[in-house]
């Protein structure tokens, strides 16, 4: 009999779900802890479903869970759930596959016919814990490129780098995006911009203008791993603008081991970007997949 018991869902488990989930997201790149408020704002509304969060005890003590979100598959007409996979402390490893088996028998009583996980070589040993479940390969979301503050290769134009101005600069940023990525909104145009001065989470924003033309914006945030900084807009006239902004944006990250980009294979632009930061002394580190699971 197995000294470890699987619970269902109890808003009071939250608060210790994300202590542990934070314990994952302080050393993994590109897995972010949502915090307990907004945890319980999200499991608070009509979709959310309970049956889909398993916790698993050992005595008084939660040692891990799982969770997972049922979407119809329209065109395939059938269910599929996405999954992280269970998060467990060290020394509770045979808890990993008690909650994988306890969720799986609960999917099967919705009729959900597949299971997907979005897994990175990254993180641990997850990836081979999902091959090692019968999941395999099934699509590249996202290609990781990585450059060290102290080996960057600076790179310089005959402009200045300065801050971001939100009066002089914003509806420069609002052109680019719309000028770049054509399938964004306006909606969400406006929201993003009008939410870079505060942002909390972005520690640095770098612009190149010239009589007040925006030609370059860079800007990076915080990672909740304290070591890791993340580059999450890159725009600019040209390739050269955009190098000489990103240098900027490096040099002031002199307190991070690593600054990472999170670049998708399959846009144009993102392809472009991606000889720009090879060449000026990123690595390609690894990628984010999707996995997949009949069931």
């Amino acid at each position: 009999m197995s000294e470890y018991e699987i619970k269902p869902y109890d808003e009071s488990y939250i608060e210790k779900q994300v202590e542990i989930g934070m314990s994952f997201a302080e050393r993994w790149i590109g897995y972010g802890q949502t915090q307990v408020e907004r945890l319980k704002e999200a499991y608070s509304r009509e979709n959310f479903d309970p049956e889909t969060r398993l916790y698993c005890f050992k005595g008084d003590e939660m040692v891990g869970y799982i969770g997972a979100n049922v979407v119809d598959v329209e065109d395939e007409g059938i269910k599929r759930a996405d999954s992280r996979l269970a998060f467990v402390l060290p020394g509770h490893e045979e808890a990993f596959d008690l909650l994988y088996n306890q969720l799986l028998e609960v999917l099967k009583n919705k009729e959900v016919k597949r299971i997907e996980t979005f897994q990175t070589v990254l993180h641990d040993n997850y990836y081979e814990l999902a091959e090692g479940l019968g999941f395999s390969f099934h699509r590249k979301i996202t290609e990781v490129y990585t450059g060290t503050p102290d080996a960057f290769k600076p790179f310089e134009t005959d402009s200045e780098v300065m801050d971001y101005n939100h009066e002089t600069d914003a509806e420069g940023v609002r052109q680019f995006l719309k000028e770049t990525y054509e399938n964004l909104t306006d909606e969400r145009i406006e929201d993003y911009v009008n939410r870079i001065p505060e942002n909390e989470v972005i520690y640095v924003r770098k612009v190149i203008r010239t009589d007040e033309k925006l030609l370059a914006f860079c800007c990076a945030i915080n990672m909740q791993n304290p070591n890791t900084a993340q580059i999450t807009t890159l725009l600019g006239k040209n390739s050269d603008y955009k190098k000489h902004v990103v240098s900027e944006v490096m040099s002031e990250s002199k307190d991070k081991e690593k600054v990472v980009v999170f670049l998708n294979p399959n846009n144009p632009v993102d392809e472009e970007e991606a000889k720009d930061f090879l060449s000026m002394g990123y690595e390609k580190t690894a990628d984010f997949n999707i996995l997949r699971k009949e069931i």
